[in-house]
């Protein structure tokens, strides 16, 4: 089934997409994977965090139509303690608050924790409905896959917003 929204970045085996579901005309939306498993330490996962942060800004530059965008990211798991690491709640205000200040950019930023996420159908169904329809107003919302797993990304965020 065709998405309405790009995606980049890493390639997490819960987003993979066949390139004939990629429509290949400009779009809104964007999806941004960064897999942060394999990190050995938290110092290793800050700085490849930060490099895809970078590539993404560098690739959004390319792409001016793009007014959402979804960085979902696996969590490291290589390390002790690793189950401790979460996403920091503002994440996604503090990267909006970036592409602002550096690009420019009006920017809806979604930044969701993919971990736990075992069910890839219904997160593209997910994905859908927070990038591809264009409709609907949100702000910035960090979210973990339990957070919309259920209820949606939409009911998540007016929950969050709350």
């Amino acid at each position: 089934m065709p998405v309405s929204f790009m995606v980049r970045g890493d390639p997490l085996p819960q987003t993979l997409y066949a390139d004939e579901d990629l429509e290949h005309t400009p779009s809104r939306g964007m999806l941004w994977g960064v897999d942060l498993q394999n990190c050995a330490t938290r110092k290793t996962a800050r700085a490849r965090w930060h490099d895809t942060i970078q590539e993404l800004k560098h690739e959004l530059d390319t792409h001016p139509a793009v007014r959402r965008i979804c960085i979902a990211c696996l969590r490291p798991t290589g390390f002790p303690h690793s189950l401790l690491v979460k996403m920091p709640s503002g994440l996604a205000s503090r990267l909006h608050s970036d592409f602002e200040r550096d690009r420019a950019r009006y920017l809806q930023v979604l930044v969701l924790d993919l971990t736990n996420c075992a069910a890839p159908a219904l997160l593209r169904d997910q994905l859908e409905e927070a990038l591809g329809s264009g409709t609907g107003s949100w702000t910035d919302a960090t979210l973990t896959w339990p957070d919309i797993e259920e209820c949606g990304f939409t009911e998540a965020w007016a929950r969050g917003a709350l």
